[in-house]
């Protein structure tokens, strides 16, 4: 074999290294720098377009380059050859990408800028879900050959399962921060709640048996202060619980996690496509509709599993909740949800019932707008 279809060794040890296993910039790096090598550093440019929420790609990572014009360059699903590849999840090439048929044409001057003649992209994915993709131009005329295709969609296979990991990483780290977050909130509520009623407590006592005026006006003041900071914590730890509503994958998984360890009931969180920002109301919404629906199944099904599926569609947000247990009528829209119903409407969703006799087990699903 020759070094064009074999990486070099240190590349190779550079992409065993724990960093590149949590770390997603740091993998994906490490990628383009392997192709670039392979291909030549003199005539081969690389990056890595990512998904962004609006739809489409953005060029996030790139080595290579001779112009800016590749830099945080957004492109439309199914424009140009990354765009094409991102909505075909294949991998594809053009051995003369001027006068390709195969792709649009949209980005012909950006490629001329960069000398560009050749072109070959390879999705990055995992279980059906495109997660990026990995696009090598080259500078020079002639075909690809069959070892460096075979070498682009290996690298893209090692890209992938260290996104993959990345991910899954971060979101398992999100999820047992918010965790952590709130068993301490729930500890300070209740030790320093508790300790200030108390105090307040046994103060209004001693203020209705004081006699001397003046002490009583210190113990009046005192209970003032007191309530004073007993508002202030509640504000705090509220603030706090607020401020973790910003990532709904961690909020739904830490949901589901809690539901999983209390009921001993089998219970996964599935989430599909690339989920879009959500203000805190949104994300508020849809997490308390998990977490009753979720206590319905506990407490009125004979479940054994359970499921929440979150879908990123273009124009909606869908999060279903299903168990393999029979649906009672408290868990009817209106009836037994109607805080979580409430929540939903308010940002534009609505919930509906799936309950079909011919398979097992119910849905309820919400759906909000994007």
């Amino acid at each position: 074999m020759t070094d064009e279809s074999v990486p070099s060794r240190h590349v190779l040890d550079a992409l065993l290294d724990i960093r590149t296993v949590f770390d997603q910039r740091s993998a994906l790096t490490l990628t383009l720098r392997e192709v670039v090598e392979a291909e030549g550093r003199q005539t081969a440019v690389s990056w890595v377009a990512l998904p962004y929420p609006g739809g489409g790609l953005v060029i996030e990572h790139l080595l290579g380059q001779r112009t800016s014009e590749l830099e945080s360059l957004g492109i439309r699903q199914g424009r140009g050859l990354t765009g094409l590849v991102f909505a075909q999840s294949s991998i594809h090439w053009v051995e003369e990408y001027a006068e390709a048929a195969s792709i649009t044409h949209e980005f012909d001057h950006i490629i001329e800028a960069e000398r560009v003649r050749r072109m070959i992209a390879a999705p990055l994915s995992i279980e059906e879900e495109v997660l990026g993709v990995l696009t090598v131009g080259r500078r020079d005329a002639g075909p690809f050959a069959d070892r460096t295709i075979a070498h682009i969609e290996q690298v893209a296979e090692r890209a992938s399962l260290a996104l993959g990991i990345a991910r899954r990483s971060r979101d398992n780290a999100a999820a047992a921060a918010l965790a952590e977050r709130r068993r301490i909130s729930e500890e300070i509520h209740d030790s320093v709640s508790a300790l200030l009623f108390s105090i307040s407590s046994r103060t209004e006592k001693v203020h209705r048996r004081a006699a001397d005026l003046e002490l009583a006006r210190e113990l009046e003041t005192l209970q003032h202060e007191v309530a004073e900071v007993s508002g202030m914590v509640q504000d705090l730890i509220h603030g706090w619980h607020a401020s973790a509503t910003t990532d709904l994958r961690a909020e739904i998984q830490g949901t589901v996690d809690d539901f999983r360890r209390r009921t001993g009931i089998e219970a996964i969180a599935v989430f599909l496509g690339t989920l879009p920002a959500l203000d805190a109301a949104r994300v508020e919404a849809l997490v308390r509709f998990v977490a009753v629906t979720l206590a319905n199944v506990e407490r009125h099904s004979s479940a054994t599993r359970a499921s929440v599926t979150v879908a990123a569609l273009p124009n909606q947000l869908t999060v279903a909740v299903s168990n393999d247990g029979l649906a009672p009528p408290m868990v009817r829209p209106g009836i037994g949800l109607t805080s979580a119903e409430t929540r939903i409407a308010r940002v534009g969703g609505s919930v509906s019932i799936v309950d079909d006799d011919a398979t097992e087990g119910f849905t309820i699903r919400a759906r909000i707008p994007l």
